[in-house]
């Protein structure tokens, strides 16, 4: 095996040699490399909608075939660095750049002309491929008719042609805009936050007890209060930390879904 240093110049004699393990989320440090790194800056989230929900969904087979012309998956990665460009401030940082562009290539071409792209556009988070599967699954029965509508407008009753992902995209978004599939965003994210709560405990338990552990060698030292010189495994002090994170991740979008979706109800 072989080595390369990006240090152009000679390795100074006794100095410490470190590796990059690359950006990688804490899930993906715990489970590769045994170790996590509190306040990642490139760790994530996790975002899906069950496929036992969609198949027990209102016109499942409709909104399937949907999916699939729009090469919509139903689960999402949210890095934590889309906070970045959001309506709240999550913590200091000095790169954090107000002016962050949205890169976000959200749908906005309109048939009617009567939806007009969202002003909460581009502080949006959410990645329109999240946002296009959500709005197919949010539909109603009269959305999915003005969809096929649209598409037939666009391509002919008798199908001269498959419309292309895009179209479909546009078609959806003209016919049901953001509101179901931002509410169902929230629905998810509050869901996924009472899950871990109750399966863990909350944010505030898990800072109690990182608060009273200190990391040594292999083993984190925990003082409880009683003096009877307890111990917390390393092991247990990441999974604490990484639990902590995603809980504090899933706050966040979360407190993002819900003020987008009030901007939205509002409009």
């Amino acid at each position: 095996m072989y080595l390369l240093s990006v240090n152009q110049g000679p390795s100074e004699m006794d100095k410490e040699i470190t590796i990059s393990y690359g950006n990688k989320g804490n899930e993906e440090l715990l489970y590769l490399y045994g170790f996590v790194i509190e306040d990642n800056p490139d760790d994530y989230l996790m975002v899906h909608y069950p496929a036992e929900a969609l198949r027990n969904a209102p016109f499942s087979d409709s909104k399937t075939q949907l999916l699939q012309a729009q090469r919509a998956e139903l689960r999402c990665l949210l890095p934590r660095s889309l906070l970045d460009r959001g309506f709240f401030i999550y913590s200091i940082s000095e790169s954090r750049n107000a002016t962050v562009s949205n890169d976000n290539n959200v749908c906005n071409y309109s048939w009617s002309g009567q939806r007009k792209t969202p002003s909460y556009v581009n502080k949006l988070v959410f990645p329109d491929d999240l946002l296009t599967s959500l709005r197919t699954l949010s539909m109603q029965e009269n959305d999915l008719f003005k969809v096929q509508s649209l598409l037939e407008e666009l391509v002919g009753s008798e199908g001269e042609r498959e419309p292309s992902d895009t179209e479909v995209r546009a078609a959806v978004w003209e016919a049901c805009g953001d509101s179901g599939a931002l509410q169902l965003l929230v629905d998810l994210l509050n869901t996924k936050l009472m899950d871990l709560i109750e399966g863990t405990g909350s944010e505030e338990s898990d800072t109690k007890l990182l608060q009273n552990a200190s990391v040594e060698n292999n083993i984190a030292c925990s003082e409880s209060t009683d003096k009877t010189g307890s111990v917390m495994s390393k092991n247990k002090w990441a999974s604490i930390i990484y639990r902590r994170g995603q809980k504090q991740l899933t706050r966040f979008f979360l407190r993002e879904a819900e003020h987008v979706l009030q901007l939205c109800l509002e409009q």
